[in-house]
């Protein structure tokens, strides 16, 4: 198959190869320029309180997830506005010293709007820059793409920097929200303090009480100690709802519906253990109270208390993992929406612990309520004075912790390598183009050879011919320029041509010792061993469809039989198309048609020819009726006449299936050969041959294969090489 269609893929490969080297030596150079960064994981909590929790879980592919957002692209392409670097091949605008936005700029850039344009670049951006992670570590790789090194290293640059400064952003934000937050809660604290110290101050003047007894002492100092461990709690609250306020800011509203739909999960499901926890609360402040830390049921209780907040931490972490795996890791953050989570989780257990120090609040406050109204006023006053007193230094001291947290946060961004430019293209790989274009050219050229066989319809072997039961009679080999005569250098009008053409086909009477002119005599020997009896042999050579070579065939196997001394008769009854007269250069008129139309005898429309032995009738004038000519009792009588002269009778029929007329000679004649063209006669074409010629209830003698060459040879190479060494030389 390859040795047959090889001109079909030598074209392919050609062409493939020649798309593909051009493609590799026009196209501009790519250079990639690349960093190396390592991203810690900082395991200390996003709280000041040690609320937050981290996940572990898709830690380095969160990281990715940011470098490849959008958000951090469009800082990017801002970062190089800002810094005027425009001078570059992202922006389109590489050597052009007009500006991107100026009126007078022919550039389609100048139609954008700044926000357009940052909307614009930062997706072509987006789309070369490549982030991969080295298994088993925290280092990511980061390489962006450019036609200019220098600018593929600025570019990969300046993304680590702005990686960098959004996570400064996000590690400091949290702090000096609350540092913010704090500050303005302590203005106020300090105010009602000093409120409350005056107004305790008037009225020890006033009333000249400045001590109390033991007694009285004693439920004050209780009740201030437990007032004062409720506001701690509320102002721990204040500071989580603030903290769980700045992280709701950071999320999109699809990750707030999705942390409000795990939390109320949470809430359910744990709910048993929540109230257990309460009681426990309530229990440990009452117990330690009246007993106080180191009393056995206060240590027992306190184990309680430990057990349950660990079942509910594991249960919550567990809830947390389910709900929010669904997620794609690069579209949502888990550890913001773990943060708040857990935030509102740590929220219910502090509000658990204020009911349990309000209710002993409300205790104390009735036993000092039975107090004498001036004691009971100055204990009131005292309470307030030290609750606010505790409550401010409780804020002070998250303030500095907020302002120390603040200034020593650093980025976990360490550069490892930074990138510089890289001289040496990554693309075009000329040496890997070529070797492709090698390899898909040798494809495609095979599958367009295997593309080319399936949709031929042709008959293409002599396996498709045995196949349906016929006799090879003989293989012809094709003619080839070599067998040819030369014009001299006379030139041809087109009809010429074809008369010329004709003419040379006669090849067993120019040169008898060529493998083609031994084919011919082939086909004579194997139609003398076919014919049983009978003195006078007569054949019908024709052929399925027009340009088979049936006319080729029947004017050679005349001249071999008149070569071999019988006397032979080549009758053209191709009464539509007729060409014999032209190959043996005689008078087409009188011919066949003049006696069958009774305008001559016999003997008047004979022709003889240069070769003995060898006489031809021509068609005659066509007429309008070739069929009813064919089939009348003149034909019949015409047949009767020229056995009685020749030995060998040989006539030329139109094609089968364009007309009738050779059926219509099938009664007359004793041996039908059929011409098959490998590569020009359809198999359709055949078989309805086939079907005809069953229908009429005579048998094709054989087939002869006409114009087999190398690349139809299927199963005849042997035969068609042979004859082509022996007589090769000769020739």
């Amino acid at each position: 198959l390859l040795k047959k269609h090889i001109k079909s893929i030598a074209i392919v490969f050609l062409i493939t190869n020649f798309l593909i080297i051009f493609y590799t030596f026009s196209s501009d150079n790519i250079y990639k320029s690349n960093s190396t960064i390592i991203v810690n994981k900082d395991p200390s909590s996003l709280s000041i309180l040690n609320m937050g929790y981290s996940a572990d879980r898709n830690f380095i592919d969160n990281e990715i997830g940011i470098l490849r957002s959008r958000t951090t692209s469009e800082k990017v392409v801002k970062k190089l506005l800002d810094n005027e670097n425009l001078d570059l091949y992202l922006f389109e605008n590489k050597n052009n010293d007009k500006s991107l936005f100026s009126s007078n700029n022919n550039n389609d850039l100048n139609e954008l709007s700044r926000q357009d344009f940052i909307h614009k670049y930062s997706s072509k951006l987006k789309k070369s820059i490549y982030i991969s992670n080295n298994k088993r570590t925290d280092a990511i790789n980061i390489a962006i793409e450019s036609r200019d090194p220098e600018e593929a290293s600025m570019l990969v640059n300046t993304l680590v920097q702005v990686y960098r400064e959004r996570d400064l952003e996000w590690v400091t934000g949290e702090m000096s929200h609350l540092k913010n937050f704090l500050l303005n809660q302590l203005d106020k604290k300090e105010k009602e303090l000093s409120d409350v110290e005056n107004s305790l101050k008037v009225f020890q003047e006033k009333e000249k009480i400045f001590t109390i007894d033991d007694n009285s002492k004693m439920i004050l100092d209780n009740l201030t100690l437990f007032e004062t461990e409720y506001n701690n709690i509320i102002a721990a609250i204040d500071i989580i709802n603030e903290k769980e306020k700045f992280l709701n800011s950071q999320l999109s509203s699809e990750e707030k519906q999705l942390a409000k739909k795990v939390s109320n999960t949470i809430n359910q499901r744990l709910q048993a253990f929540k109230l257990e926890m309460g009681i426990i609360e309530g229990e440990l402040v009452s117990t330690q109270t009246k007993y106080g830390s180191n009393h056995s049921a206060v240590l027992d209780l306190k184990n309680k208390l430990k057990n349950v907040k660990s079942k509910i931490e594991e249960e919550t972490r567990k809830l947390i993992d389910k709900g929010i795996t669904v997620a794609d890791p690069i579209l949502y953050r888990q550890s913001l929406m773990d943060s708040v989570i857990y935030i509102k989780s740590v929220k219910s257990n502090l509000s658990s612990k204020a009911k349990a120090y309000q209710k002993l609040v409300d205790e104390y406050d009735a036993k000092l309520s039975v107090l004498p109204e001036k004691i009971l006023e100055y204990t009131r006053l005292e309470r307030d004075r030290v609750i606010h007193a505790e409550t401010y230094s409780f804020m002070s001291q998250k303030l500095e912790e907020a302002r120390i947290g603040e200034a020593s946060k650093l980025s976990k961004i360490r550069i490892i390598d930074k990138a510089i430019p890289n001289k040496i293209p990554i693309k075009p790989n000329k040496t890997q183009n070529v070797i492709f274009g090698i390899i898909l050219g040798l494809i495609l050229g095979a599958g367009v050879s295997v593309i080319i066989e399936l949709s031929d319809n042709t008959v293409k072997s002599i396996e498709q011919i045995e196949r349906r039961g016929l006799v090879i009679l003989s293989m012809i080999p094709a003619i080839s320029s070599n067998n040819n005569r030369k014009s001299n250098g006379k030139k041809y009008a087109k009809k010429d041509l074809d008369v010329e053409k004709l003419q040379r086909r006669l090849i067993t009477h120019e040169d008898p010792k060529s493998p083609i002119s031994e084919s011919y005599r082939s086909l004579r020997t194997s139609l003398m061993y076919t014919k049983l009896n009978g003195k006078c042999n007569i054949l019908l050579v024709s052929s399925p469809g027009p340009g088979e070579g049936k006319t080729t065939t029947i004017a050679n196997l005349a001249i071999t039989y008149a070569n071999l001394g019988k006397k032979t008769l080549l009758i053209d009854s191709d009464l539509r198309k007729p060409v014999m007269h032209n190959v043996f250069k005689v008078d087409k008129s009188p011919g066949l048609t003049s006696f069958l139309s009774n305008n001559s005898d016999l003997n008047s429309i004979v022709n003889s020819t240069d070769i003995d032995n060898l006489d031809v009738i021509t068609s005659g004038v066509i007429p309008p009726n070739p069929s009813e000519l064919l089939d009348s009792n003149k034909m019949t009588e015409f047949i009767e006449k020229v056995k009685e002269v020749y030995d060998v009778i040989l006539f030329d029929s139109p094609p089968l299936v364009a007309v009738t007329d050779a059926y219509v000679l099938l009664k007359h004649i004793d041996q039908f050969i059929l011409v098959i063209r490998p590569g020009k006669t359809e198999r359709g074409a055949l078989e309805r041959v086939l079907t005809s010629t069953n229908q009429s209830n005579f048998n094709i003698t054989g087939v002869v294969m006409n114009a087999i060459s190398e690349e139809h040879s299927y199963g005849s190479g042997y035969y068609y090489n042979y004859y082509q060494y022996y007589y090769g030389d000769k020739a």
